[in-house]
């Protein structure tokens, strides 16, 4: 391209940029229909040798406010301003702020449009338009579904079939409505577009937000799930909050010690003496709620692996420091855990089942119950020179055996 026809694409598309921005009052549907393909309609009248005059664009088309206002009458469009004459003051002062803001974007449009390297530009994310449909229906669908309560949390994609079928309907509608197939009239365009702004700052804050959102996520269920594991007592899938033991007999046992295998304390409450983390607890007609308080070990530690867990209403606990709990007043004013049940069945301990599982000697009817019956062909036979007072007489005979 030639310095010279640089130059009149330079002025075509500055003259087209304040038409647009004298036309800057309608609707941007509106602007479009009435300026489409003006940069072709001016390059096309500046190339025309036998035009009426040979200066700039302003010789031979006038002003671009005149211009635009041509453009209006042909289209049988009010004059620029008359519809804001009709309106009252009122509502021309609470949509002040708005127009003056609408006005200022299409003022910063037309300048970028009279750019050399805007236009190029523009024409990409034109053709990019069918992903800014999707998006506007993706968050469309999420504010949605975040406002009725659906999803508690924000997510790239719904997590139910319901979900799913409102995204998708947002998505077409969206796309429908960017390619003109849906139209409602001006009012309700102008609703629309209002929409659509703000569905492009929502967009654009879920789209920065969200990697952030669900790393806090996934850290706080890794750290959920290392605290099970390590800390936790889990029953039955759900954490278990206080243990209670029962000895052999079946009766409670208090200030009972849980180790694991490993000789670890076994522990409940793992954010133990943070009333701030611990878990509350509200009894029936309690004015504020319950938190579990360990046991004074040696040095003056806190052990929290003596069961059952005794507790104390949030209100006792001191804002700056750690609860002294060699405090008599204080170990006076804990609640004490209601136990699941008086008594257990009683159970049969390993060593007593062994003992009671061992054979007991039968005594025999002819020998003392300490001694074991001893068969008769293996009984001595008495010394012929033994003493004949060892042996008895036939005038006194044996005792019988008891």
């Amino acid at each position: 391209m030639s310095i010279v026809d640089d130059t009149i694409a330079q002025d075509v598309r500055t003259y087209a940029a304040q038409v647009r921005a004298a036309l800057a009052d309608l609707g941007q549907e509106q602007v479009d229909d009435l300026t489409d393909g003006l940069e072709a309609n001016l390059a096309d009248a500046l190339a025309d040798d036998g035009r009426a005059h040979r200066g700039s664009l302003v010789d031979e088309f006038g002003t671009p406010e005149a211009y635009a206002a041509e453009l209006r009458s042909a289209a049988g469009l009010a004059p620029a301003g008359q519809q804001g004459r009709a309106e009252s003051a009122f509502r021309s002062a609470l949509l002040a702020p708005w127009r003056e803001t609408r006005d200022a974007a299409r003022t910063t449009l037309a300048r970028l449009r009279g750019t050399r390297w805007f236009p190029g530009v523009e024409d990409l994310l034109v053709a990019l338009r069918p992903a800014w449909w999707v998006l506007r229906g993706w968050a469309l669908a999420h504010l949605v579904l975040q406002v009725i309560g659906a999803e508690p949390y924000p997510f790239w994609v719904p997590s139910d079939s319901g979900g799913w079928v409102l995204m998708i309907l947002a998505i077409v509608a969206s796309a429908q409505w960017g390619r003109g197939e849906w139209r409602a009239g001006p009012r309700w365009d102008r609703v629309l577009e209002v929409l659509s702004r703000v569905l492009a700052l929502a967009a654009l804050i879920l789209v920065l937000t969200l990697p952030g959102a669900h790393r806090n996520e996934l850290a706080m269920a890794e750290g959920w799930v290392d605290n099970s594991a390590q800390d936790g007592v889990i029953v039955d899938g759900e954490r278990a909050f206080n243990l209670f033991v029962y000895d052999a007999d079946g009766n409670p046992v208090e200030g009972a010690q849980v180790f694991d295998q490993l000789g670890r304390p076994v522990t409940t409450e793992p954010d133990g003496g943070s009333p701030w983390l611990q878990q509350e607890y509200w009894p029936d007609g309690a004015d504020e709620p319950l938190l579990h308080v360990g046991v004074p070990g040696p040095n003056r530690e806190t052990r929290w692996n003596v069961f059952p867990l005794h507790s104390l209403s949030r209100g006792e606990f001191p804002d700056g420091g750690p609860l002294d709990l060699t405090d008599k007043d204080l170990r006076e004013r804990l609640s004490a855990p209601t136990w699941p049940f008086a008594a257990a069945a009683p159970v049969l301990p390993w060593q007593k089942a062994a003992d009671e599982a061992k054979p007991t000697p039968t005594p025999s009817a002819t020998a003392p119950a300490d001694e074991a019956p001893v068969p008769v062909d293996e009984m001595p036979t008495p010394a012929e020179d033994a003493p004949a007072a060892d042996a008895p007489s036939d005038a006194e005979p044996a005792p019988a055996a008891p």
